[in-house]
């Protein structure tokens, strides 16, 4: 069998059996998943390539626990989500959460189109759980088109002005918080 016809239960035989050509196709074909999760969380490229290295190490010991062989991407995406969570628990930097970059388009492959969707509604549902000022506030800041002027915003609010752009910053503060909590529960709930 050649390597463009391995299904994932096939390549993954293959790695078991110690097939080094093997592991790099299954790293080949996942490893722009793995780096866009850490990447889409909000860490550096530095802290990516680690997260991908750990990512790597936990595939080549743990691979053989896998018990639905076809649903790989889903665990290695449940894999590199957990390595992050594991990064943010121990306080690593990380940047905000970019939430224009998250809804942004739909990448072309379907492992893209899989992480954006997941992690679409991970933000809608990490929003929901907001206070209704900070929905309001972040809603005229990202979601209407066009933006609120910060003028309108403060009218619409009965805010002052200068206080926006620091409540903004606590609302999405809040967001990123709220999607950290949604991923330990799916981790706790064995759903992730």
């Amino acid at each position: 069998m050649t390597m463009p016809e391995w299904n994932d239960a096939d390549l993954i035989e293959a790695c078991l059996d110690g097939d080094e050509h093997a592991w790099r196709t299954l790293l080949e074909r996942y490893n722009r998943l793995i780096y866009t999760i850490p990447l889409r969380m909000g860490f550096s490229k530095v802290v990516a390539d680690e997260v991908f290295q750990e990512v790597c190490l936990i595939l080549l010991e743990k691979l053989d626990t896998l018990r639905d062989r076809s649903r790989l991407s889903s665990w290695i995406m449940t894999v590199t989500r957990r390595t992050c969570i594991h990064r943010l628990r121990k306080k690593q930097p990380v940047q905000g959460i970019d939430i224009v970059k998250v809804s942004g388009p739909i990448e072309s492959t379907p492992e893209d189109k899989l992480l954006h969707l997941e992690e679409k509604r991970r933000v809608q549902l990490a929003f929901e759980r907001l206070s209704p000022r900070c929905q309001r506030l972040l809603r005229a800041l990202f979601i209407e088109d066009p933006p609120l002027t910060y003028e309108i915003i403060a009218e619409e609010l009965d805010m002052a002005l200068g206080s926006i752009g620091p409540t903004r910053s606590r609302c999405l503060e809040k967001l990123r918080q709220q999607l950290i909590k949604l991923e330990q529960e799916a981790i706790e709930e064995g759903q992730a």
